[in-house]
């Protein structure tokens, strides 16, 4: 059998995934050596609707590696530098929460002024997360602009440089960056800078027209039903989140990732793609909070995720140290081998809040095998 078919019947494992614990529709893609060589389909995007190799399933996270490439765009044509103070440019950011705001630790302010934009691309600024449920105003149908605004106001909660403590928030005060220093809308600049240059015309914010019809309803969201619901209403869909707001199909995913492997077509320079895709934090230990996962060290690039040392990794056992990837909200994952120059795209349409153990086996068994399959 040969590697290309190995890699094919590998994916049909998406198959056994459908079910009430598991998610409606998966779509899975796998790029090696240059190319997408594998696509596998299953299950339904919506009720009555087959997933197919058209189908934009929300990227949740794995939007911020997209959004990481455009910033380092930026970086490599010298409008930013990466370890300048990024309050010089975001006053907004630099000015911190308001007077009497609850939470504030003074010592920790007093270090806004140094955070760069390495640090908030690598998740050791010490911003929290996201927003709490205090000052969160989704549900009043807010602009991406008061969100912002609001996340460039959260108060730190650890010192700059100190943990791996990932963060929307800090993809929040990028973007404003990027606006700043590039001069157009944010999802202009990672449209004209981060994927056209791939042909990456299948991931895209807000889709629109008959795009619509092929996005995948996602189940498990917040506020189901209502005019505000995550990734499925018209309003969260137009806030098109810089740090989870991208919809695209799993084989545009592959094809972004392919970029950052030793026979992809670049779209950053040699550093920049580097930076990215090796660990940044200087070893720090932290995690991710609301996936309830923590490492020591933590190892994180300039936007991916990088295995290192982990164990019980959602990227399986058989992946190189070197192996980057990312994961979503929405039961999606993404990630890169330079030591095979192999990709994987796996993604499905029901959020992890009830699927979360449930979906890391399968994300590590699925990898395991496709790296079997290519490697054999």
């Amino acid at each position: 059998m040969s590697a290309d078919s190995r890699l094919a019947h590998a994916l049909r494992q998406i198959d056994d995934w459908i079910g009430p614990q598991g998610p409606p529709g998966v779509g899975a893609a796998v790029w090696w050596q240059g190319d997408v060589v594998a696509e596998y389909y299953a299950g339904e995007a919506r009720p009555g609707k087959p997933v197919s190799r058209e189908t934009l399933f929300p990227m949740a996270s794995v939007t911020k590696p997209i959004s990481a490439a455009t910033v380092m765009s930026l970086i490599d044509d010298g409008e930013v530098g990466l370890d300048e103070p990024v309050g010089r440019l975001v006053p907004e950011f630099r000015a911190g929460p308001p007077a009497g705001a609850e939470g504030v630790n003074p010592e920790l302010e007093r270090l806004r002024a140094t955070i760069t934009a390495r640090q908030l691309l690598c998740h050791v600024s010490g911003l929290p997360e996201d927003l709490g449920p205090r000052e969160s105003r989704y549900t009043e149908k807010v602009s991406i602009d008061e969100v912002i605004d609001q996340m460039c106001a959260l108060p730190l909660v650890s010192a700059p440089g100190t943990e791996l403590r990932y963060s929307n928030a800090g993809y929040a005060v990028l973007a404003r960056l990027a606006e700043r220093v590039g001069g157009a809308p944010f999802w202009a600049l990672t449209r004209a800078r981060a994927l056209d240059p791939l042909g990456l015309a299948d991931i895209v914010a807000d889709p629109s027209g008959g795009r619509r019809e092929m996005v995948a309803h996602l189940e498990d969201t917040l506020h189901a039903g209502t005019d505000v619901e995550t990734y499925n209403s018209a309003y969260w869909r137009s806030l098109a989140l810089p740090w989870g707001g991208l919809f695209g199909t799993p084989s545009a995913a592959s094809r972004f990732a392919g970029a950052f492997l030793p026979s992809g077509e670049r779209a950053l320079s040699a550093a920049a793609t580097g930076m990215m895709t090796t660990d940044q934090t200087l070893g720090v230990p932290g995690g991710v909070e609301s996936a309830k996962v923590s490492w020591d060290p933590g190892r994180w690039g300039l936007g991916w995720e990088v295995k290192g040392e982990k164990r019980r990794h959602w990227t399986g056992e058989l992946t190189s140290a070197r192996t980057f990837c990312h994961f979503g909200h929405a039961g999606t994952l993404l990630w890169a081998d330079p030591e095979r120059d192999l990709a994987l795209a796996v993604f499905a349409n029901r959020s992890v809040t009830r699927m979360w153990s449930y979906i890391l086996t399968r994300w590590a068994r699925l990898s395991n095998a496709v790296v079997s399959a290519a490697t054999w």
